[in-house]
C-alpha cells in the first residue's frame, strides 16, 4: 500500500521527499502545484514521511477523511505522467537525445551476487570434517556458527554431525553403565544386571536423540536447533567464545559486523537503520539475468537478515531470516495453432510464511510477504532448471529445447514446468 502526498504539500512542493527516497517515485510536472508518489514504483520504506517538513505524506490507509480526494488526484496524474528522463523521442536544450533512466535500484546493488561469508583454513576444514561425532555433541549456537564458519555443509554440518554423534551414542550410553552395573567384577555380557544396564543405555541414547532433533518433527520451526549431548553442555560454555575469538585465525575471509546504508528511517524516539541491500532482496530487486550461448541464467538474490526494526525487538524475531517459499512459471504468450511468439515470461512468486512472522508479515514496509519477479526471455524453452543455495535462486532456462539436452550437471532442486 503506496503513500500518498495530500493537501500540505499544495504550492509548497519541497524536495525534502525526493532526495531521500531510494527508488526516485516521486515526481511533479510544470504547472502542477504539488508532488506526487507513483504507487506502482514506491515501495512502502516510509523514508518521505519523515523527511516533509509540512507533513503532507500518509499510508494511503490512513489517510484523514476530508483529504482523501487526494488519493483519485495522485491517481489521474500518473495516467498521463511520463518520466522525462525515460522518453525515447526527444532532445534537450544541447541537442542530445534523452537519455533512459533505469527505475528501481542504484547500479551498485545490481549484479552482486554475494561470495560465501567464509570458509576454514586448512588444515582446520579437515579437521572439522573428521571431527563431526565428537563435535557433534556441542550446543546448537556452537555448530550453527561453526557450520556459519565452514560455509559448506560438506565441510561441517550441524544436522549431520548431530545424527553421527547421536549413533555414537547408542553405542557410548549401553558401554558405560554396562561397567558402571559390573561394579569392578569380571565383565559377563549374559547377566542379568549387564543387559539390563545395556537396555537402559540404549533407552537414554534414544530418547536424548530424539529430543535433541525434535525441531525436525516440529511444523512450526523453520530453523531447526539441534541440541547438544548431555556431556556436551559444560564444554560448550567454553568452547562457544573461544570459538568466536579465534574467527579471523580459523577461516579465510572475516566476516565483518554488517554496516548500515544510506536509507535509514527517522522515528519518533530511536533511529533504527535499514541496510539498503537488504531492503531490496525483500522485494526481489537484486537480481541477474545472463545470457549465454544455449541458454540463460537468471540469480535471484533472496533476504538474508532480519531488519532491526522495532517489530522485530517487540516480536522477538531472529537475527537471520528464513528460506522464502518459491513458485517458478515459464509461460509462452502464444496459443497453440498460432505462430510462435519470439518469446517467454519467466515470473518467479515468492511467500514468507514463516509463522514466526505472521504477526508482522505485510503489516510494514520492513516485512513483505513476498514478491514477484517477471523476466522475459527469448525463444521457446520447453523447461527450466532451478537450484537454490545460499540465498540465492539459479534458474537455467534453454533458448530452445529441454534443459536435459544442454547437457549441464544434475541440479539440487529441480522445478517442473508450470503455467
Amino acid at each position: 500500500m503506496a503513500y500518498i502526498i495530500c493537501e500540505p504539500c499544495v504550492d509548497v512542493k519541497d524536495t525534502a521527499c525526493v532526495d531521500v527516497c531510494p527508488v526516485d517515485c516521486i515526481h511533479t510536472t510544470e504547472g502542477e502545484n504539488q508532488l506526487y508518489i507513483n504507487p506502482d514504483e514506491c515501495i512502502d520504506c516510509a523514508a518521505c514521511e519523515p523527511a516533509c517538513p509540512v507533513d503532507a505524506i500518509s499510508m494511503q490507509s490512513d489517510i484523514p477523511s476530508e483529504w482523501e480526494s487526494y488519493i483519485e488526484i495522485n491517481r489521474k496524474f500518473f495516467e498521463t505522467f511520463v518520466k522525462p528522463e525515460s522518453a525515447d523521442e526527444g532532445t534537450g536544450e544541447a541537442g542530445k537525445t534523452a537519455q533512459g533512466k533505469q527505475q528501481g535500484i542504484p547500479e551498485e546493488f545490481v549484479q552482486m551476487p554475494e561470495v560465501p561469508n567464509s570458509r576454514l583454513r586448512t588444515p582446520y576444514n579437515l579437521l572439522a570434517m573428521l571431527g563431526q561425532p565428537l563435535l557433534g555433541a556441542f550446543s546448537a549456537k556452537f555448530k550453527s556458527r561453526l557450520e556459519e564458519m565452514a560455509g559448506n555443509s560438506l565441510v561441517f554440518s550441524s544436522a549431520v554431525s548431530t545424527g553421527i554423534n547421536s549413533l555414537v551414542n547408542l553405542t557410548l550410553y549401553p558401554l558405560i553403565l554396562f561397567f558402571i552395573g559390573v561394579k569392578g567384577q569380571s565383565a559377563n555380557l549374559f547377566t542379568s544386571e549387564g543387559n539390563l544396564m545395556i537396555f537402559l543405555g540404549i533407552i537414554i541414547a534414544i530418547s536424548e536423540g530424539i529430543y535433541r532433533f525434535k525441531d525436525e518433527f516440529s511444523s512450526i520451526v523453520e530453523q531447526p536447533r539441534y541440541g547438544a549431548a548431555f556431556y556436551g553442555w559444560f564444554p560448550s560454555l567454553i568452547a562457544t567464545p573461544l570459538l568466536s575469538g579465534l574467527r579471523s585465525a580459523l577461516t579465510v575471509q572475516r566476516q565483518e559486523e554488517r554496516t548500515t546504508m544510506p536509507g535509514a528511517v527517522l522515528t519518533d524516539g530511536e533511529i533504527y537503520s535499514d541496510d539498503l541491500r537488504e531492503r531490496y532482496r525483500r522485494y526481489g530487486m537484486i537480481n541477474r539475468v545472463t545470457e549465454l550461448a544455449h541458454h540463460y541464467e537468471v540469480e535471484i538474490e533472496f533476504p538474508r537478515w532480519v531488519p532491526n526494526s522495532v517489530a522485530k525487538k517487540e516480536n522477538e524475531l531472529p537475527d537471520r531470516m528464513p528460506d522464502y517459499a518459491f513458485e517458478i512459471q515459464l509461460s509462452s504468450p502464444y496459443l497453440p495453432g498460432e505462430h510462435p511468439a519470439p518469446g517467454s515470461i519467466l515470473t518467479v512468486q515468492t511467500q514468507l510464511d514463516d509463522p514466526r512472522f505472521a504477526s508482522v508479515i505485510g503489516r510494514t514496509s520492513s516485512f513483505p510477504n513476498g514478491f514477484t519477479n517477471i523476466t522475459p526471455i527469448s525463444g521457446q524453452p520447453e523447461d527450466f532448471q532451478a537450484t537454490y543455495r545460499d540465498k540465492v535462486l539459479t534458474i537455467i532456462v534453454s533458448k530452445s529445447g529441454t534443459c536435459e539436452s544442454l547437457g549441464l550437471e544434475p541440479t539440487v532442486h529441480y522445478a517442473k514446468l508450470k503455467g
